[in-house]
Parts: structure tokens; sequence; C-alpha cells
């Protein structure tokens, strides 16, 4: 798969802070956990280092996020940093995380019990491995690549607050990566990316 080179106007891809979930390494998908005072606290930071990134150019930018709780959260945090008003937000339920059906809501430890191996079964196959009841990898890059055909479509600046597996697809698409490759795509918390033509450019936040 070669990269996209249609991405003309910077990608701002930014994770939701870290939630009670993340701390216990369950399986979030479609289903929520709130946002720690850390995740609060990352998203504060990432807010400060993205208004100071716009700043640069300043310009029109489109907003996107995905519906789900704990990047409202987050994209409001961020949105309070750059002065935003809250209706400039874009609800996109393209851009919800990797539903992981019957899984959700379970570490990793509890799902081996029952299913032996799953983690490293899905390391194998990224792109067909579907949890039980759940999205194949397939399917979010299906959903994914409609997101960044519409983002390049507008030509305009863009900031998307999503997910840590769906953001790596939107990313790995731009990098023109394959499905093994996405996966093992790092998906901080503390810092998020800037895309254009091919390439994406890491950006700290730093906070206390």
């Amino acid at each position: 798969m070669t990269a996209l080179p249609g991405l003309t106007a910077p990608l701002y891809m930014l994770r939701h802070g870290e939630t009670a979930w993340n701390t216990e390494r369950r399986m979030q998908g479609t289903k929520n956990s709130d946002l720690t005072e850390r995740g609060r606290a990352q998203a504060l930071a990432m807010g400060r280092a993205l208004r100071a990134e716009l700043a640069r150019e300043p310009g029109p930018t489109i907003f996107l996020r995905s519906p789900l709780g704990r990047v409202r959260e987050t994209s409001e945090i961020v949105g309070r940093e750059l002065g935003l008003d809250p209706s400039q937000w874009r609800d996109d339920p393209r851009l919800a995380e990797l539903s992981y059906g019957e899984w959700e809501g379970f570490t990793w430890a509890e799902i081996e019990v029952n299913r032996p191996n799953a983690l490293a079964q899905w390391r194998d196959d990224p792109h067909g491995f579907m949890p039980p009841g759940g999205e194949s990898h397939r399917d979010l890059r299906h959903r994914s690549a409609a997101v960044l055909a519409d983002v390049m479509a507008s030509a305009t600046r863009t900031v998307i607050v999503g997910h840590g597996v769906s953001g790596a697809v939107v990313r790995g698409l731009n990098l023109g990566l394959d499905a093994r490759a996405m996966f093992v795509l790092e998906k901080p918390q503390d810092a998020f990316f800037r895309l254009l033509a091919g390439r994406e450019e890491r950006i700290e936040a730093t906070f206390d």
C-alpha cells in the first residue's frame, strides 16, 4: 500500500486522555470510561500545545471528534484552551474506536482465560481478526479511509480528537502502511501528530 499524497492541509490527530479503564488495561471500544485526573491534565497539555501549533499559521480549521464520552471530555478541555466555541466540534461516528464486541470491559488476562493466545492471533492477522461480536480491522479501515477522503477533499486544516486504534489507522493510511504496521504504531496520550502528504510529525504536550 502506498502513502496517500492528497493531504494538502495539515491534519492534527489527538487521542483522548488517560481513562480509568486504561489504567486497568480494560478493553474500551464502544463503551466508555471517564478520564482520570492524569487524563484531564494530558488533555489540558495537548490543548496548550495545539494552541501554539495552530497560532503558527492562523487560518480556517475544521474540528472533528468521535462521539464517545472520553473523547468528548478530552475535546472540551482542548477546546477551552483554544478558546473554541463548543458548537464548533462536529461529531463523526466514523471516528469511533474499534468495536471489541463481547470483550469490551474485560482485561486481556480475563479474555485469555476463555480464548488463550487471542492477542497473539490478533497480531498474526490484524487485518482480518475480529473479536466475537466486534469489528475487524478491515471494517475500521474502510470507515477511516472515508473520513480521510473527506478531510483531503476539504483542503482545510483539520483537528481530530479520537482513539488509539482508530486514530492509528487514519495515521497509517496517510503513511501508506499495511495492517501489521498500523497495529504497532505508538498511541500516546501525552503527544499528538501533524499529518501532511504522506508524512507525520510527533508533537509533545508536556504536563506536570
